[in-house]
């Protein structure tokens, strides 16, 4: 078995297992001698999550288990998995209670025991459809708050997403109080990594899922909690809308992404609604920290959720009027630089094309022989050095 070092101590049983998980002979598979295994919970691609029965302390909890290797590296993995689910308790993230190793097929096979979570994930609940506002604000204040003790302790999960979040109700959210025990907690730190550290999956490897990444993820850039603070972004999106928040396939929501954030729905609300455009902003340094989203969606004594409920009041056009908008760039602070430049080329040619079409319009008057100039164009406010540079362009094409 694997202490909660990671490092390797013979089992109870000593019996080989199968691919599946279990001894190989038995009606009742056991894993080495102690967990009774059940129904399968959960299949990925790193491993299978079995509903079992601990033989000794007589209680069910749910075991993850790992292919069998023989690689070294896939046994540092494993063990890095089980030194960072031990490292927390919080009441938002799924208890470990136990980790081993058993010898089978000529190489080794990790499982972890964890705590049994009895609801469905969100993201089974969320293809019955949205969830209500006080529900999302709920969700969205457990799970920051779980990230927060994540960050503090220098891990980022990387793989925040609906199917990594386990409702702790059979009943999903419906009339779950919060204040009487956990609604959610965050699964699966299978692909997290220690911050500032190597990685603790494969190197050279984009890991996450596609629907999830943050920008920086989507290049193959550097992660930071502020990559947890966008995904969590993009479910609590999706908790008021019950579709993913970017459309399309996989690989076109992941492109999409690098030019604009998601549309936020009406049904977040004006507060709420600001956050989550702060949380998924496509520069890192501009996402607020996973204490300060708990902290604004923390609910008062009273019961009631932080942020204010209010709809914002929808704007309506009338023709002939258009609402002057002020655009304001801030300094990018972990994004990588290429992306950066590349963004503010592109916005500055597009810019600078508006301006010079201006230019030309004056230069066609003039040569009409007309007296009278159109009225000077107005253009959207820009701070820093894109916007000194715009000033520039647009004054060499004054009239």
């Amino acid at each position: 078995m694997l202490d909660r070092r990671g490092e390797t101590r013979p089992g109870p049983s000593g019996a080989p297992v199968d691919a599946a998980g279990a001894d190989a002979a038995g009606p009742s598979p056991t894993l080495d001698g102690r967990y009774r295994l059940g129904d399968v919970l959960g299949r990925g691609g790193m491993a299978t999550v079995f509903r079992a029965h601990d033989l000794v302390l007589e209680r069910d909890v749910a075991v993850k288990l790992f292919p069998c290797v023989d690689d070294a590296d896939d046994l540092s993995r494993h063990a890095a998995e089980i030194r960072v689910l031990a490292a927390f308790d919080h009441p938002n993230l799924v208890t470990l209670l136990d980790a081993g190793s058993v010898a089978a097929q000529g190489g080794h096979q990790t499982y972890l025991v964890m705590e049994v979570v009895d609801g469905p994930t969100l993201a089974e609940r969320l293809a019955d459809g949205p969830l209500t506002l006080e529900e999302t604000l709920v969700v969205a204040h457990e799970l920051a708050d779980a990230l927060s003790a994540v960050h503090a302790g220098r891990v980022v999960h990387r793989d925040v997403k609906p199917g990594n979040v386990l409702l702790t109700s059979a009943t999903g959210l419906r009339g779950h109080d919060p204040r009487t025990g956990p609604v959610v907690k965050l699964a699966d730190f299978g692909i997290a990594r220690l911050a500032g550290t190597t990685r603790l999956t494969m190197t050279g490897v984009t890991v996450g899922t596609m629907r999830y990444l943050s920008p920086e993820q989507a290049v193959g850039g550097p992660v930071g909690p502020a990559t947890d603070v966008y995904a969590l972004g993009l479910v609590l999106v999706e908790c008021l809308t019950g579709a993913p928040a970017f459309a399309g396939t996989a690989a076109e929501s992941a492109a999409v992404r690098l030019t604009a954030g998601p549309p936020v729905p009406d049904e977040a609300g004006t507060e709420l609604g600001a956050l989550l455009r702060r949380m998924t902003a496509l520069e890192p340094g501009d996402r607020p920290a996973a204490q300060e989203v708990a902290a604004l969606t923390a609910a008062p004594p009273h019961g009631h959720a932080g942020l204010p409920r209010t709809r914002p009041v929808q704007q309506v056009d009338v023709p002939g009027t258009r609402s002057p908008r002020t655009a304001t760039t801030r300094p990018l602070a972990n994004a990588a630089p290429t992306a950066t430049a590349r963004a503010r080329r592109r916005w500055l040619a597009g810019a600078g094309a508006v301006l010079l079409a201006a230019g030309a319009v004056v230069v066609g008057v003039r040569a009409s022989g007309s007296d009278e100039l159109p009225p000077p164009p107005t253009y959207p406010r820009v701070d820093g050095d894109l916007g000194d540079a715009l000033t520039a362009l647009q004054e060499s094409v004054a009239p």
